[in-house]
């Protein structure tokens, strides 16, 4: 099948953004997708949490919503001919709020079992913003230098320590591994915009919770470590972090989506619809996006052979139409440090103990990224 479906129904309509949409899809091999854009209190960047359901040995659904939108994922689900008792099955795709905050309610409510990641049951006792937050590196370092600078404050809040408590508290039921099946569903581990993440393939259909958007570019972590007392808790295979962390291996992860094949659908958690258009697209998307980056390595290389920039003036130079403070600034921030990170490796930047940055006059980057294997 190409991505464009073979029947689109709208259920419900949403705003302009997609919150409270409920949607009817059939793939060209008659099956049926509901999608529910689970909305969030406030506004939010990325918009709805797209949910889906679908029959696969059993009613299953893909991601719940934020914390606290139990009830517009339940009043949604209303307009699909099912009610949240008949769910037997939640899979999430990744561990961040927005994707698995409403899960144990849903659990409590239905009975139904909880898919993750292997990783993620081993992670969820920790916060990932603790681990991810780490500063291991000179350049991590001066990146939390910058950001207390300019006064962004990390704060915890009751209702995120509330969430932390139930996640860590959640029974998983099924611990998925790369590669997986399930009837017709596939699983992928594709980790870099969390560790845990996977998309999942059916039918010709790929969801790909936060690692492949439209409109815009998932946030890749930066390079991270351990901390001891999480380290000792993990099996051997989960305790190199470069596997799971990190531009290259978000990179590596979009290549293993992009092979999927051309005709692939992509249905992703956000912005499916967004400013009153469906945004509906094909695997191709990911490697729109491997070469997005590809063009951030570029820029960054050229801004630093014109002149000496430290992570800030590079960050507010290559970011110069947002507007950077607060969390916005760490997230350029952060994302800016990734993206040194793979040209450090690379040999294309060198790095000084007190964080200044230097091109070595090499451009091994698109190598790297040509040769990215799946592996």
């Amino acid at each position: 099948m190409s991505h464009d479906f073979a029947n689109i129904e709208v259920l419900r309509q949403g705003d302009a953004q997609g919150n409270g949409m409920v949607l009817k899809l059939t793939t060209g091999q008659g099956l049926t997708i509901q999608a529910i854009a689970v909305p969030r209190e406030g506004f939010s960047y990325t918009g709805p949490t797209w949910a889906y359901l679908f029959e696969n040995e059993g009613l299953n659904l893909i991601d719940s919503g934020v914390t606290g939108s139990f009830s517009k994922l339940a009043e949604g689900l209303q307009y699909t001919g099912h009610r949240v008792e008949d769910i037997q099955r939640v899979i999430i795709t990744h561990g961040h709020e927005d994707h698995d905050g409403a899960v144990a309610q849903l659990v409590a409510e239905t009975g139904a079992e909880v898919w993750a990641h292997d990783l993620y049951a081993h992670l969820q006792a920790y916060d990932p913003r603790d681990i991810e937050r780490r500063a291991t590196s000179p350049i991590q370092q001066e990146m939390h230098r910058v950001a207390q600078a300019n006064d962004v404050v990390f704060r915890s809040s009751s209702e995120r320590e509330s969430y932390l408590q139930r996640r860590k508290e959640l029974k998983i039921d099924h611990r998925i591994q790369a590669g997986e099946s399930l009837g017709n569903l596939t699983f992928l581990h594709a980790p870099g915009h969390s560790p845990d993440e996977i998309c999942v393939t059916l039918d010709g259909v790929v969801f790909t919770g936060d690692h492949v958007l439209p409109e815009i570019t998932p946030h890749p972590t930066t390079k991270t470590r351990f901390a001891p007392e999480v380290k000792q808790h993990l099996p051997e295979e989960y305790q190199n972090e470069d596997g799971w962390y990190g531009l290259e291996t978000y990179l590596r992860s979009l290549r293993r989506v992009e092979e999927l094949g051309p005709n692939v659908a992509v249905l992703p958690a956000h912005r499916l619809f967004n400013r009153s258009k469906f945004n509906f697209l094909s695997v191709a998307r990911a490697g729109d996006l491997i070469q997005h980056h590809a063009q951030r390595l570029r820029s960054i290389l050229a801004s630093l052979r014109l002149e000496r920039l430290n992570l800030e003036q590079l960050t507010r130079e290559i970011f110069e139409r947002r507007k950077l403070e607060g969390g916005n600034l760490f997230a350029a921030l952060s994302e800016m440090v990734a993206h040194i990170e793979l040209l450090q490796d690379a040999g294309d930047l060198e790095i000084s103990d007190d964080g200044q940055l230097k091109p070595t006059g090499a451009e091994n980057y698109q190598q790297l990224i040509d040769g990215l294997t799946t592996y």
